[in-house]
C-alpha cells in the first residue's frame, strides 16, 4: 500500500513517496539526519515500531525506497532458517553506498542470506542511474530504471484494480516529462466515492500516512515530509530537513 514517482529537471531530481499503513501501526517520525561512522550521512523518516524506514536519501544524492510487494509471495517457498528481517532496513542498507550499482548488488546479496518478505526496492542516483529489485521470497528480479513504469504502486486489497486505476490516473494528470506540481496533484488525489483507490487512500483498516519527497539539488539534498489527515483526506503542513551534498570522485 504505497505509491512512488520521480522526475528530473535542470540540476535537480525529485522522488515522491506516499506511505500507506494499517491503522494499528504507530505514528511515524518525520525525517531526521543519520550519520553512520563508516558510511554516508543520510536523511530518512522512521517507523518507530520497526526502527526502519521506507525512503532514504544520502549526501551523495542516492535515493532508496521500498514497497511491500503483496502479489509476489511464492506460496510454494519453504521458510528460510533464521529470524525474518524488516524490509525497513533495506533503504538504509542501500544508501550506505555512493553508487546505485553498489547499492543494488549489496541488497541482492542480502536476499541470499537474510529472510525478507516480498518487496520492491527502487534505487536511483541524482543523474537517473539505478534500478528496481523485486523479491518474492525466493527469486530476485531486476529492471534498469528507464524500464520501470510509473507510478510504482502496490496495494494489499484489490491489487490489480487499484494498480490499474492509479496508472490510468497518472497518465491523465501527469505529462511527459512530468512537472512537480503534477506529481504533487497525483499523490494528493483522493477519490471520495472509492476511497481506497487513489494514491491518497482511506480504508476501514488502513490509510495513507504521509507524503515524503526527496530532492537532490546541485549543492543540497533535502527531504520534505507531510502527514496525511484521513478525516479531511488531505496532506497537512510540511516539515523539511537538509544536508549538504557531496560528490564522489
Amino acid at each position: 500500500m504505497c505509491t512512488a514517482t520521480w522526475m528530473t529537471g535542470d540540476r535537480f531530481r525529485y522522488v515522491l513517496f506516499n506511505r500507506d499503513e494499517g491503522k494499528s501501526r504507530s505514528e511515524e517520525l518525520p525525517p531526521k539526519l543519520f550519520q553512520p561512522p563508516d558510511s554516508p550521512a543520510y536523511l530518512a523518516p522512521v517507523d518507530p515500531q520497526s526502527g526502519g524506514t521506507w525512503i532514504a536519501v544520502n549526501e551523495y544524492g542516492l535515493v532508496a525506497s521500498v514497497l511491500n510487494y503483496y502479489d509476489a509471495l511464492d506460496p510454494t517457498a519453504l521458510p528460510r532458517p533464521g529470524a525474518e528481517k524488516s524490509r525497513g532496513t533495506l533503504p538504509p542498507s542501500a544508501v550506505a553506498h555512493k553508487h546505485p550499482e553498489d547499492a543494488l548488488e549489496a541488497i541482492a546479496s542480502l536476499t541470499q542470506s537474510v529472510r525478507f518478505d516480498p518487496f520492491l526496492l527502487m534505487v536511483q542516483s541524482a543523474d537517473g542511474q539505478g534500478g528496481l529489485l523485486s523479491w518474492n521470497g525466493v527469486e530476485l528480479n531486476r529492471l534498469v530504471l528507464p524500464e520501470v513504469r510509473l507510478p510504482l504502486t502496490t496495494s494489499s486489497w484489490k491489487s490489480a484494480e487499484i494498480t490499474a486505476y492509479r496508472r490510468d490516473l497518472f497518465h491523465e494528470v501527469v505529462t511527459h516529462p512530468p512537472a512537480l506540481h503534477q506529481l504533487l496533484e497525483f499523490h494528493g488525489f483522493y477519490r471520495a466515492d472509492q476511497p481506497a483507490f487513489g494514491p491518497s487512500m482511506v480504508r476501514e483498516d488502513a490509510n495513507t500516512r504521509s507524503l515524503t519527497m526527496a530532492r537532490i539539488g546541485a549543492d543540497r539534498v533535502s527531504m520534505r515530509h507531510q502527514y496525511f489527515s484521513p478525516e479531511n483526506a488531505c496532506f497537512l503542513d510540511c516539515s523539511e530537513i537538509q544536508l549538504n551534498r557531496r560528490f564522489s570522485k
